[in-house]
């Protein structure tokens, strides 16, 4: 049988860890040129790359109960704890049903209002001509649109302050601490760790803070997350979760709920300004159709603007690199690999794949049209997929369309010459250096 090829420029020790570190975009795209498994290593030990839809629906989803969250995962206990994100078996599954309830569809559509006003707020604090980060831009309204979801109006100042400094720094800090292979990067006191420890110790306090406060008056009319998991029962038990456990999702939720709606928004509007006449098509649905207040039903008929979101997802996913682990001897693609093995799944290695998406660097929203070859099973995972899927895909979703048709609908990005964008990872895929200039838009807007 054929070995298994090692993807190129590994180093001693460090393995492929410093190109996932200095270019993560460049270093996963030549992963798509291998059909089945490809090695890279984290260190000395060799960690195997998915590269086919078949064997990422296996490892996810068919034989999941056969794979355990990887070693990167349990770097993440120090800032994450026992959310969703970490945990494992009974626990996992007995969060995810009680948290189900906070991100039913009839749940994300009362969200949709609160997605909508702050994204106008940040809209109309632009000028025409002004030229906007847009990366930092995005990040900054999904942290605002994550806090007003999760703790309704109860962020003061001090708090709200204390979160918005702290997530960057922690997404970064949990990339780096990730890649590590050595694991001792983390002892060195430089000045980036000691700031990661007192952003991690802010973001703590800031959440113990406000489980305390609403634990105190629990008979307040609250609507948001917070509320909602402090009021969740477990169907067999009736137990309800400690405040530890409730902390834990909260700074889950906190984590992924904004790197990945921040991402998947910046590129979205990168590719709209690297291809014009996606972004009239887009803008001559939204004038047609947002004849008033945006609410969930005014969303469902924005059927370009979906399917521009899922292209976005598909060619520029946000999400990160995911490490499984087997719990005992598998065998994948004829290869035995024995108990305590990695294996990495990583979005953009399938989307980016010509094999199941012809012309795969090509921005092309019309390739989700009816009647289209179909996406073969495996190879569309925005926000992967079995018992480990992310429970808000449908939150993210929903805010990628009202963030998108309220600011798209008044303005347009243009890109700026001579500007190089590249992918840049914390804990997810984001463009670095997305300087984008606004222009109005004009009524009638003319092809």
């Amino acid at each position: 049988m054929t070995a298994i090829p090692t993807a190129p420029g590994k180093l001693p020790l460090l393995g492929h860890a410093l190109q996932l570190w200095r270019r993560p975009l460049e270093f996963l795209d030549s992963l798509t040129a291998y059909d089945k498994l490809v090695a890279v290593h984290l260190g000395r030990t060799p960690t195997y790359v998915l590269a086919s839809p078949e064997l990422v629906h296996r490892v996810l989803v068919t034989d999941a109960a056969r794979y355990a969250k990887g070693r990167s995962f349990e770097k993440l206990h120090d800032y994450l704890g026992q959310g969703l994100a970490t945990s494992e078996g009974p626990l996992h599954l007995r969060q995810r049903r009680m948290m189900q309830p906070a991100f039913h569809h009839h749940q994300i559509a009362q969200y949709v209002r609160t997605m909508a006003r702050l994204a106008d707020e940040r809209a109309s604090s632009w000028q025409s001509g002004q030229v906007i980060d847009v990366t930092r831009e995005m990040q900054d309204l999904s942290l605002a649109v994550v806090t007003a979801t999760l703790f309704s109006a109860e962020l003061d100042d001090d708090l709200s302050v204390d979160i918005h400094h702290a997530i960057p720094v922690v997404l970064r800090g949990m990339y780096t601490r990730v890649l590590d292979p050595t694991g001792l990067w983390r002892r060195v006191p430089t000045p980036g760790n000691r700031r990661l420890a007192d952003a991690n110790r802010r973001l703590r306090a800031a959440i113990d803070h406000l489980i305390r406060t609403r634990r105190r008056n629990p008979l307040a009319n609250h609507h948001d997350v917070l509320s909602m998991l402090l009021r969740a029962q477990d169907d067999d038990s009736g137990e309800t979760m400690t405040d530890q456990q409730v902390h834990d999702e909260l700074i889950t939720l906190l984590v992924a709920g904004t790197d990945t709606a921040a991402g998947g928004l910046a590129w979205l509007f990168h590719e709209l300004g690297q291809n014009p006449a996606v972004d009239r098509e887009l803008h001559r649905e939204l004038r047609e159709t947002l004849v008033g207040p945006l609410d969930p039903d005014v969303l469902r008929r924005l059927q370009y603007t979906r399917r521009v979101i899922d292209e976005a997802l598909r060619m520029r996913n946000p999400g990160g690199i995911t490490i499984r682990r087997a719990v005992d001897d598998v065998e994948l693609a004829g290869h035995h690999f024995p108990g305590g093995t990695e294996f990495i799944f990583s979005a953009l290695v399938l989307h980016r794949n010509p094999r199941y998406f012809p012309d795969p660097v090509r921005f092309d929203p019309d390739r989700w049209l009816p009647g289209h070859p179909p996406v073969s099973r495996g190879s569309f995972v925005p926000f992967g997929a079995g018992s480990h899927m992310c429970i808000g895909d449908s939150y993210a979703r929903t805010e990628m369309a009202t963030v998108v048709a309220t600011i798209a609908n008044r303005w347009r990005l243009e890109p700026l010459p001579d500007v190089q964008v590249r992918g840049v990872m914390t804990s997810t895929n984001n463009p670095g250096d997305l300087r984008m200039r606004l222009r109005q838009r004009e009524e009638p807007e003319r092809t």
